[in-house]
Order: C-alpha cells, then sequence, then structure tokens
C-alpha cells in the first residue's frame, strides 16, 4: 500500500500515516510538499493519503474540504494525533525564533513571551535545521518528538496553548466501488457534503431539522464557500453513526429532495470506543 502524506520526514503527518499504515501492515510512505500534492498523487503514485483534517486549536483544514467538493473522495480511517511541542535555543536569550507557521499559531501564547522576530519556515523540520546551523542566538518551535540526542542551551517543554492539543487526520483514497466492510460493536462516524445547488432562505435550518428529527447527533458543521458568489456556501457535516444505519439513511433521503448530497465514507470514529 502506497500512503502519501505531508513531508519532510518527521511531521506529525508522518506519525498519522505510520499508525495508519501499520493497520493495513504492508505499506510504502512517499512525502509531498503540499497538501494540494498530496492530494494530487492519487490514485497514480499513491493508494490512499493521510490528511490532517482538523486541529483543536486551529480548526479544520480549508484546503482538504474543499477538495472533497472539486474531486471524488472516499474518507476511510480516521486519526487523531496528539500535538506537542518544545521551544528550544542556543542561548538563553534568542534574538530569533524558527517555527513553521502552524506551529506559531499553535503556540502564540509561549512566543509573545518573546520579543523577538519569529522566523516562519515551510516546515518544523527545517525550523530544527536552520537553529542547528545558526551561529547566532536563536530559537526554534519543534514537536517534542523530534528533539531527538540533540543538546541545547535551554529547552521549555510542552509550549502549546492548551495541553490537550491533538489533531485530526483522515486516510482518504479514489473511490473503489467496493464499500468499507462494517464491523460489528465499532463506534462509526460519517462525513457528507451537502452542495448548495437550491439555495433559499432556511436552507440549513431545514437540514438541521431532518437530522434532529431522526436524532442524528453532528460532531461537526462547517460551511465553504462556493467561490461563485458572496453568501453561497457548501456545507460540510460528520455525524455519529454509519451511513446504512436506518436513521442516517432517512434523514439523507429527505436532505437529497433538497440538495445534492455527497457522502464521503463512514469510519470509525476514532474519539470513541467501541461499543
Amino acid at each position: 500500500m502506497r500512503i502519501a502524506t505531508l513531508g519532510p520526514a518527521g511531521t506529525f503527518s508522518e506519525i498519522a500515516a505510520c499508525e495508519y499504515g501499520q493497520q493495513l501492515g504492508n505499506y510504502t510512505l512517499q512525502f509531498y510538499p503540499a497538501l494540494a500534492r498530496v492530494l494530487k498523487a492519487l490514485p497514480g503514485e499513491a493508494d490512499s493519503a493521510v490528511v490532517p483534517i482538523e486541529n483543536i486549536v486551529e480548526g479544520v483544514v480549508s484546503p482538504v474540504i474543499d477538495t472533497f467538493v472539486k474531486r471524488s473522495l472516499e474518507i476511510v480511517a480516521e486519526l487523531t494525533i496528539p500535538v506537542r511541542f518544545s521551544l528550544v535555543a542556543n542561548h538563553h536569550t534568542p534574538q530569533k525564533i524558527y517555527a513553521q507557521f502552524v506551529a506559531q499559531g499553535q503556540c502564540s501564547e509561549c512566543l509573545s513571551q518573546y520579543n523577538v522576530p519569529v522566523m516562519n519556515t515551510a516546515s518544523n523540520s527545517e525550523a530544527l535545521q536552520l537553529l542547528l546551523q545558526s551561529r547566532e542566538p536563536a530559537a526554534a518551535v519543534v514537536p517534542e518528538h523530534c528533539l531527538g540526542d540533540h543538546s541545547f542551551a535551554y529547552t521549555q517543554h510542552d509550549v502549546t496553548d492548551y495541553a490537550h492539543n491533538e489533531t485530526r487526520f483522515v486516510a482518504v483514497r479514489v473511490p473503489t466501488g467496493e464499500s468499507v466492510p462494517r464491523a460489528e460493536n465499532i463506534a462509526y462516524k460519517t462525513s457528507l457534503l451537502i452542495i448548495d445547488d437550491t439555495d433559499h432562505p432556511g436552507l440549513l435550518v431545514e437540514h438541521l431539522q431532518v437530522f434532529a428529527a431522526y436524532r442524528v447527533n453532528l460532531t461537526s458543521l462547517v460551511s465553504r464557500p462556493t467561490g461563485q458568489g458572496f453568501g453561497q456556501y457548501h456545507f460540510y457535516i460528520e455525524c455519529e453513526g454509519h451511513c446504512e444505519d436506518t436513521a442516517i439513511r432517512a434523514a439523507l433521503t429527505l436532505i437529497k429532495l433538497r440538495n445534492k448530497v455527497l457522502v464521503l465514507g463512514s469510519y470509525p470514529n476514532a474519539g470513541k470506543c467501541p461499543t
């Protein structure tokens, strides 16, 4: 199984991809420099891709959700990875701090304590390498799993704004026509898109009322602009349960009378233990 993910080595994406690969057994990783390139690798260069879809601090990863509208992709698995960063320095009074832009956003409270410029890098690995190569007093925000055996003049562990910071990843593939086997005693989650093709007043409320009437619990609701005009949105929704469940099937049957619905897949809920 060829798995595409965001590189270089040492990213949280690599951890998630390896965890997914271990579920499959035999796999190889292929790194790409951008999310768009990771997803473009399907299906010619890779059989599946593992990409981030949401972070507790930063929210949803919009480019991934937008790709679901543009391309036919299927979500087959979900993984949650703890996000832990450390601030390491070659001097107790650094004059600049290297940080990947996402890491900067997730460690803003710590960085605000230093009155020095933050130099954005393309990856967390690059931030570490620039610090190791620096001859000037400098620091870097680095994932704790990347620290290795390096020696630093100063280290501050767990500098994320939220101690329970996590990123949620999904494994996606081009639909094969074969549904993922449904196992007993597993808590499932279903992802879907409601396409804005017949916009009208009360559209979203109507759909929410349908889910509520059938007691379908929504765990995520994200609006994404269609790009066609202001006020026009697609809706990405996640709900508890499998798309073959009676309640979800009934709800989607009614919603499909008003709008186009794309079911992106049903997969084990990483946030819930087996029932």
